[in-house]
C-alpha cells in the first residue's frame, strides 16, 4: 500500500505517456487526471528517448524530453508522480525502449540474451542484449544513475515522486517466458556456476530422470529466481532514490502466447516469480491476461497474480482496444480492479488515463514487424490509448465519468481496504522446487522427479475456490510454514521435499493444524537423500486431526470439498459460476467489504450474509460491487449498473440489514459516507435519475 505522512491509501494511478505528447498539453491532461479521481501518474523514461545521437541524455529544455517540466506540472497540480526508467520498458515502443545500439544486431560485439537452444531472444526484429553481459551492465548502470540524478530533486516531500518501478516484468517480460528463454549467454552460464559452486546448467530433461540428473533443473529454477531478484535489486541501487521501488510482475502466460511447454507455462512462472527474495523491492503486478469477465482461463491467470503477494496493480488496460475490444468499455476494467482489491491488491493503475499523438520516428515499432507479427503495419499509430479516460486533446473520453466514479469510493474507502485482508480461509503453500522440474515437461512416470505440476493441483483448487466462494491465500513453503493459528493448510507434494519444509509441515500437525496433503508424502530431502520426518509426523496423528494425505489421481475439487467438511469455519458457497464474491475484513470483523463480480450476461441479485446481516445487490450484466457492512449497517457502497459493452443495466439497488439505496434509472454509483449523512455520486444515469439513501443515523 501507499504510506503518505504515516497514513496508508489505496494507489490511484493514471499511466501517461508524456513521451508519446506534445508537451502543451501536459497542463490540461493533468488537470483532467486530477478530475478524474486519480491521485498519482506513472509513467515510463523510456531510454531510447532521452538519449541523443551524440551519446548525451537530455532530461530538460527539449520538447517532451522535458522530464523536469512535466514533473513540476504534476507537482502544480497537486498530484503524485511513479516514474518508471526501466531500463527494457516494452510499452509498445520501438526495441522496448532501449536504445538499437545495445543490440547485438547492431553492434555484433555484443552479448545476445540465449535460449537453451542457442535461440537469441528478441524484441520486435532486433536481438536484446544479455542481462548479465558486463558491458550492457555498465550501459545501464550509467543510464540509470543519469535518471536517478534528474528524479532526485523531486522527490516526495519537497516533490511528487513517491516512488519507482524498477524493470519491467523482469529484464525482459521473462516472468511469463519458458523456463529456458534465457540465461544461456556465457555470462549468464558463468553466473549460473558462481551461484551454484560449478554446475553447468541444463539444457533438456535428462535421458535417464535419475536424482543426481535432477540437481541442475532444481538449481536453475532457483537461479532464475534469484537472478531476476538480483537485476531488480540492481537497478534499484543504479537509481539510488529515496523511495520505496516496485516491481511489476507478470501474471503466468495465455496458452496461446506460449505454443512450448503448454504444461509448464504455469511452473516456470512460480518457479521464476518469488517476491520473497526481494523483500526490499516491493510486488506489484500487472495485467495482460484477456477479459477475465468471460474468459476462465484469464480470470484465474489474474487472481494468481493478484494474490501472489499484495501489492498494486501496476498496469490495468483501460485504452488499448487493440489488445482486447473490451476496453473500449469501462465495465471490464472495472470488474478487474475490483477482483484484484478483492484479491488484496493495494491500488490500480489506469493505463493509459490519457491518449497521445505525438512522438517521434524513434519510438516508432518496426512496421514490418508489426506487418509480420500482427497482421498491419500501422496497427500502433496514433493515438496510443484510444480508448483512454482522457482522449488526445485533453477532453473527457467514453470511461471517464465512470473511471470519476470508481475513483470517488476508493478515495474515500481506499485507507480502510488498505488495512483490510482478504477473509482468512484455506492457505496454499507453493514449494518452487518442484515447479523448476515441471517447467520442463518432464515425461510421465515416477522416479525421483515424480512431483505434482501447478497445471493439475493450484490451478484447478484456484478454479474451484472461485466457483464456491472459498477464501484462499498463497504462501511460499520455501521461506515460510504454516501454523496453528493461520487456519488450514494444503500442500501438493511429491517424492522430495526439503528437511525444513517437512520440519514446518510436521510441527504444524502436531499442534493440531489442518492439512491437505496432495499427492505422495515425502520420502527424501531436496537433495535426494532419505528424509521421512513429515510421513513419521503424519503416522502419528493423521487419525487424529482434520489431516488427509491424497492421491494425485483424485480430484482437486471433490477432495477440496470432503476436507472442508472436516472445517467447519471456512466460509464456503453452493458452486455458482455465474458471480464471485470475495470479502476484505478489517481488524473490526464486524467491518466487511463484500465485493461481488457477475459473470452472466443478463442481470442478476446477489444475496448473502455478514454475521446476522443480509446483503443484497443488484447486478447488471458483468456488473460488480462493493458493498461496506459495519456492525451490521450500511455503511458505503460503489455499483457499477451500467455495462456499456452490451448497452444494458439495472437501478441501483443495494440492501444491508435495515439499510437500502436505490436509484430510478441503470447508473455507475459511489456513496460513501460524510459528515452530514452520505454523500454521492452517479454517472450514466437519464438526467431525471434519483436515488434514495439511507435513513439519516
Amino acid at each position: 500500500m501507499l504510506w503518505l505522512d504515516g497514513r496508508p491509501r489505496l494507489l490511484l494511478a493514471g499511466e501517461y505517456p508524456y513521451y508519446r505528447d506534445d508537451p502543451q498539453r501536459w497542463s490540461a491532461k493533468l488537470q483532467a487526471m486530477r478530475e478524474a479521481g486519480l491521485e498519482v501518474v506513472s509513467f515510463y523514461i523510456p531510454w531510447r528517448h532521452h538519449e541523443l545521437d551524440d551519446g548525451t541524455r537530455r532530461f530538460d529544455r527539449d520538447g517532451n524530453r522535458n522530464l523536469a517540466a512535466f514533473l513540476e506540472g504534476i507537482s502544480k497540480q497537486g498530484l503524485y508522480a511513479l516514474p518508471k526508467p526501466g531500463p527494457f520498458v516494452h510499452a509498445e515502443l520501438q526495441f522496448g525502449g532501449l536504445p538499437d545500439r545495445v543490440s547485438p544486431s547492431v553492434d555484433p560485439a555484443r552479448e545476445a540474451a540465449v535460449s537453451a537452444q542457442g535461440e537469441p531472444l528478441r524484441s520486435q526484429r532486433l536481438i536484446l542484449p544479455a542481462a548479465e553481459d558486463p558491458a550492457f551492465l555498465a550501459d545501464v548502470c550509467e543510464w540509470l544513475r543519469a535518471a536517478g540524478d534528474a528524479l532526485r530533486p523531486f522527490l516526495y516531500p519537497d516533490g511528487p515522486i513517491v516512488a519507482v518501478q524498477v524493470g519491467n516484468e523482469g529484464n525482459y517480460l521473462e516472468t511469463a517466458l519458458a523456463i529456458d528463454a534465457l540465461g544461456y549467454s556465457a555470462s549468464g552460464i558463468a553466473a549460473f556456476r558462481f551461484f551454484t559452486a560449478g554446475l553447468d546448467p541444463p539444457a533438456r530433461w535428462p535421458a535417464l530422470g535419475a536424482a543426481e540428473e535432477l540437481v541442475p533443473l532444481l538449481r536453475w529454477g532457483a537461479w532464475s529466481a534469484e537472478a531476476l531478484a538480483a537485476a531488480l535489486r540492481r537497478f534499484a541501487g543504479y537509481l539510488d532514490l529515496d523511495v520505496p521501488a516496485l516491481a511489476n510482475l507478470s501474471p503466468p502466460p495465455r496458452a496461446d502466447r506460449c505454443p512450448a511447454r503448454q504444461g509448464g507455462r504455469y511452473d516456470a512462472w512460480v518457479a521464476r516469480s518469488q517476491p520473497e527474495r526481494h523483500p526490499d523491492i516491493h510486488y506489484g503486478y500487472t495485467n495482460w491476461t484477456g477479459n477475465a469477465l468471460v474468459d476462465d482461463e484469464a480470470l484465474v491467470n489474474y487472481v494468481l497474480a493478484a494474490k501472489r503477494r499484495r501489492g498494486p496493480n501496476l498496469e490495468e488496460n483501460w485504452s488499448l482496444r487493440w489488445v482486447d475490444p473490451g476496453r473500449g468499455f469501462a465495465v471490464v476494467p472495472v470488474f478487474h480492479a475490483l477482483l484484484g482489491l478483492a484479491c488484496g491488491a493495494t491500488g490500480i493503475d489506469v493505463y493509459t488515463a490519457c491518449a497521445t499523438d505525438h512522438w517521434g520516428d524513434h519510438l516508432v515499432v518496426d512496421r514490418d514487424f508489426l506487418r509480420e507479427a500482427m497482421g498491419d503495419p500501422w496497427l500502433l499509430d496514433p493515438p496510443y490509448g484510444d480508448a483512454a479516460p482522457i482522449d488526445a486533446r485533453g477532453y473527457p473520453g467514453p470511461s471517464f465519468d465512470a473511471l470519476r466514479v470508481l475513483t470517488h469510493f476508493l478515495s474515500h474507502e481506499g485507507p480502510a481496504m488498505a488495512q483490510a485482508r482478504p477473509e482468512p480461509g484455506i492457505t496454499w503453500w507453493l514449494y518452487p522446487p518442484y515447479a523448476a522440474l515441471r517447467a520442463w515437461d518432464p515425461p510421465a512416470g515416477g522416479g525421483a522427479g515424480s512431483c505434482p505440476s501447478v497445471a493439475s493441483t493450484l490451478v484447478p483448487f484456484v478454479t474451484h475456490c472461485l466457483h464456491r466462494g472459498i477464501p484462499f491465500a498463497l504462501e511460499n513453503l520455501e521461506t515460510g510454514g504454516p501454523r496453528a493459528g493461520d487456519g488450514p493448510a494444503v500442500v501438493a507434494s511429491g517424492l522430495f521435499m526439503a528437511e525444513a519444509a517437512q520440519e514446518r509441515l510436521a510441527a504444524f500437525v502436531k499442534d493440531g493444524g489442518a492439512l491437505l496433503l496432495l499427492g505422495q508424502v515425502p520420502l527424501l530431502d531436496d537433495h535426494f537423500r532419505p528424509c521421512a520426518l513429515l510421513a513419521s509426523r503424519l503416522r502419528q496423528v493423521r487419525e487424529l486431526s482434520a489431516v488427509i494425505v491424497a492421491g494425485d489421481d483424485q480430484g482437486v475439487d471433490a477432495l477440496i470439498d470432503t476436507w472442508l467438511a472436516l472445517l467447519p469455519a471456512v466460509r464456503t458457497q453452493p458452486a455458482d459460476r455465474s458471480r464471485l464474491e470475495l470479502r476484505l475484513v478489517s481488524h473490526d470483523e464486524e467491518d466487511v467489504f463484500v465485493l461481488v463480480l457477475s459473470r452472466l450476461a443478463a442481470r442478476q441479485r446477489a444475496i448473502t450474509a455478514v454475521g446476522g446481516c443480509v446483503v443484497s445487490v443488484d447486478l447488471a450484466p458483468y456488473g460488480c460491487a462493493v458493498v461496506q457492512v459495519s456492525g451490521g449497517r450500511l455503511r458505503a457502497c460503489y455499483v457499477k449498473g451500467v455495462n456499456e459493452q452490451a448497452g444494458m443495466g439495472v437501478p441501483v439497488e443495494v440492501q444491508a440489514g435495515p439499510d437500502r439505496i436505490t436509484s430510478t434509472h441503470p447508473c455507475d454509483l459511489s456513496m460513501v459516507e460524510s459528515s452530514g449523512g452520505f454523500e454521492v455520486r452517479t454517472a450514466g444515469g437519464k438526467p431525471a435519475n434519483r436515488v434514495t439513501l439511507p435513513a439519516a443515523r
